[in-house]
């Protein structure tokens, strides 16, 4: 409730949204006595929270939250060191070839933790594996394992994820992904191993820290054929759905 107390009392009248992450972010630093480059990130996700559930719903929220004393107490450099840092191979692992396993450390909406992965193993592929749990009863979006999946061969758009550490660890975007990830409507970087991939093209060779995101979907704009302006659904939009838009606009139905 206190942080509620603090949305209510923030007096800051900040011009662009930028001017407002800065703004929020100084205060959450101040009170927490933190380094800010800890919260610029969190008060940008807070506010696009916000602006996703209303604030109706967002003012409906216990206002619960679990105890960020133990990660927050570590600075941006330690924790960025540890996401780098590989999965012993043992004292002769350096005459290990295809047999090496590293892990990748996930977070999501519904749990986090991490699923082994051989050396260049496609992460969606490592993910399956993972039947620690029953998936598909916590996220209806997760067949097997963490990551939502639906084709396994970039035809979806429903397995990508973002990288929070081991960037440099994974393969090079290829041609197929390019594509598509165009075609989804997301806007990943332009870069050889950009922080926004999809698990099913995505090979690994080391460590990596993922995030899963709420939502399985496409999202924005895209001209799709000879289509101006493509709107696709925002949120939880499946592999089916985004066919039958693309047909229906395509086909003039």
């Amino acid at each position: 409730m206190r942080y509620r107390k603090l949305a209510e009392d923030f007096k800051g009248k900040p011009e662009t949204l930028t001017d407002l992450i800065k703004e929020v972010s100084i205060v959450v630093a101040e009170k927490k006595k933190v380094d800010r480059t800890l919260t610029n990130a969190i008060a940008a996700v807070g506010l696009m929270t916000l602006t996703q559930v209303g604030l109706d719903a967002f003012k409906a929220a216990s206002g619960d939250v679990e105890d960020a004393s133990k990660p927050m107490s570590k600075s941006p450099d330690a924790i960025v060191a540890e996401r780098a840092k590989d999965d012993s191979q043992g004292m002769f692992g350096f005459l290990r070839t295809i047999d090496k396993q590293f892990s990748i450390a996930y977070s999501g909406a519904h749990a986090s933790g991490k699923f082994t992965l051989l050396c260049d193993e496609e992460i969606a592929s490592a993910s399956q594996k993972d039947s620690s749990r029953n998936w598909k009863e916590m996220d209806e979006r997760c067949w097997e394992g963490p990551i939502p999946i639906e084709c396994t061969a970039a035809s979806c758009g429903t397995c990508w994820v973002g990288v929070l550490g081991g960037q440099e660890k994974l393969t090079e975007v290829g041609r197929r992904e390019r594509r598509q990830m165009k075609v989804f409507g997301y806007n990943q970087p332009e870069e050889e191993r950009p922080f926004i991939r999809l698990a099913c093209q995505a090979r690994a060779s080391g460590n990596v820290t993922i995030v899963v995101p709420p939502w399985n979907a496409v999202f924005g704009k895209k001209v799709y054929g000879n289509v101006d302006e493509l709107e696709l659904e925002p949120v939880t939009t499946s592999a089916k759905a985004l066919r039958d838009t693309i047909a229906t606009a395509v086909n003039g139905e």
